[in-house]
């Protein structure tokens, strides 16, 4: 059973075995599955609903085994900022998002799967509106390996040690998100807003942060943490609910604090 197990994952990220080789510039296959479109795209009437308007929705490569994997690609009604969400689900089972990325410096028109870096996990190439290209590698600045989520917020949020705060969000403990206590913060863009209101928080290091404080829609509210690394749940109040922003200020004990994992839902 390790044997097989093995081997479905290393189809599922690897390309050694695909049927055509990759060539620069040019996307992947995609497993046939039900056609997607605008109209019918996962997540359309929520994004609708908040001003936003859908301008791509397509099946894409699928990171995990025996999963169905779709993008949609939104913008803002100014077409100013908008943001990709990456679905992953079982081939007969309900879309969960497992990558959210929000761009509030400019608005995506159309996303492109590629290996960047020959590593075996797929990267991305975002299309912008205006022309340019932004491109994104797997392991250093996100990851699709992550859980399906049933929140919508963003996973790329601004910190105080911003090059890994991906790292919260992508379902491995052993990665950890870290930051000096002084000044230790994460910003979760929260297009959307929260279905459940509800927090989770895994900590890590020696020295555990003992209380968070989450800002949000002009309102604080101010978490205690127990000195664990096992998930702690908090239910969020609803003036954080709605918020279009979302900032943890963690308060540490030592000279850094560590976070394993976060979750929005």
């Amino acid at each position: 059973m390790l044997l097989i197990g093995g081997l479905l994952l290393l189809h599922a990220c690897g390309k050694s075995n695909e049927p055509k080789p990759e060539t620069a510039g040019s996307e992947p296959e995609v497993v046939a599955a039900p056609s997607v479109t605008i109209e019918n795209a996962p997540f359309a009437a929520t994004i609708t609903s908040k001003g936003y308007r859908i301008v791509q929705a397509k099946r894409f490569p699928a990171q995990l085994a025996a999963r169905r994997a779709t993008v949609v690609v939104y913008q803002s009604s100014d077409g100013k900022s908008g943001g990709v969400l990456y679905s992953q689900c079982m081939l007969s089972g309900p879309d969960l998002v497992s990558w959210h990325w929000l761009f509030r410096d400019g608005a995506p028109d159309s996303i492109q799967a590629l290996e960047l870096n020959d590593d075996g996990l797929w990267d991305v190439r975002v299309f912008m509106k205006g022309g340019k290209a932004r491109d994104l590698i797997q392991g250093r600045a996100f990851t699709f390996m992550g859980p399906e989520r049933e929140g919508l917020v963003a996973l790329n949020g601004e910190s105080s040690a911003p090059t890994d705060a991906w790292k919260c969000f992508d379902g491995d403990t052993a990665t950890v998100w870290q930051s000096p206590s002084g000044r230790a913060f994460i910003d979760v863009p929260n297009p959307f807003g929260l279905g459940k209101g509800e927090l989770s928080v895994r900590l890590a290091g020696k020295d555990r942060p003992r209380k968070i404080a989450v800002v949000a829609g002009g309102a604080t509210q101010a978490l205690d943490l127990a000195g664990t690394s096992e998930e702690q749940r908090f239910k969020l109040d609803a003036a954080v609910t709605g918020a279009p922003s979302i900032r943890l200020e963690i308060q540490g004990s030592g000279a850094n604090v560590a976070i394993s994992e976060l979750e929005f839902r």
